[in-house]
């Protein structure tokens, strides 16, 4: 994470905008700060010093570099189509820089065709974070029996529908009961996915 990246984030901690940040500092505009935070221009020692008192944090703490680099594993090929059997299978793995160190996360590579027009295509690895549930209208990587699937969810009442992002397939809605008897669980949220060309 960069120092810019560091500045957003602890600005953002803080339920502070630019324009109050800048405030703060005596800045007459928050075209400062936002250079800051697009890693532009870098703060002078004694705003930096300010910015640590500001976030209570210590001034190593903003300009430390944040090792969050990790391998994370392709575990396997997931249905953008039909559901296919959720086999955990190691492929490979990605050296990549983690969001954060407070979940897990894993690859799966895309199989069929349902999730084209999300820009996810066969043979694409889906970067995914383990999370039991996520947000109307996020990408997911579901199971429904034991076999695996991305889709778009949706949640219509209690109901939750599955949808492609292919116009030739339909979604699907599950009742409460199709959810207790085909044991439909979300795995994860589809952050992005690597294309493989």
């Amino acid at each position: 994470m960069s120092l810019g990246q560091r500045l957003r984030q602890f600005r953002k901690e803080k339920n502070m905008s630019q324009d109050e940040l800048a405030d703060f500092l005596g800045y007459k505009s928050f075209t400062t700060i936002q250079k800051w935070e697009k890693d532009q221009a870098v703060p002078p020692i004694h705003i930096l010093e300010r910015l640590s008192k500001l976030f209570e944090i210590n001034i190593s703490d903003l300009l430390a570099e944040a090792n969050h680099r990790r391998k994370v594993p392709i575990v396997g090929v997931v249905a953008g189509g039909a559901p296919i059997t959720a086999i955990e299978n190691w492929i490979g793995e990605y050296d990549v820089e983690l969001p954060d160190l407070h979940h897990e996360y894993f690859y799966l590579r895309v199989v069929g065709d349902s999730m084209i027009e999300a820009r996810i295509y066969p043979g694409d690895d889906l970067f995914v974070r383990k999370q039991s549930s996520v947000n109307h209208g996020e990408i997911a990587v579901v199971l429904i029996d034991q076999e695996a699937t991305v889709k778009r969810i949706l949640f219509k009442g209690n109901n939750i529908i599955l949808k492609p992002e292919n116009t030739k397939y339909e979604p699907v809605m599950y009742t409460p009961e199709d959810i207790e008897t085909k044991k439909i669980q979300i795995l994860g949220k589809v952050l992005h996915n690597r294309i493989n060309l």
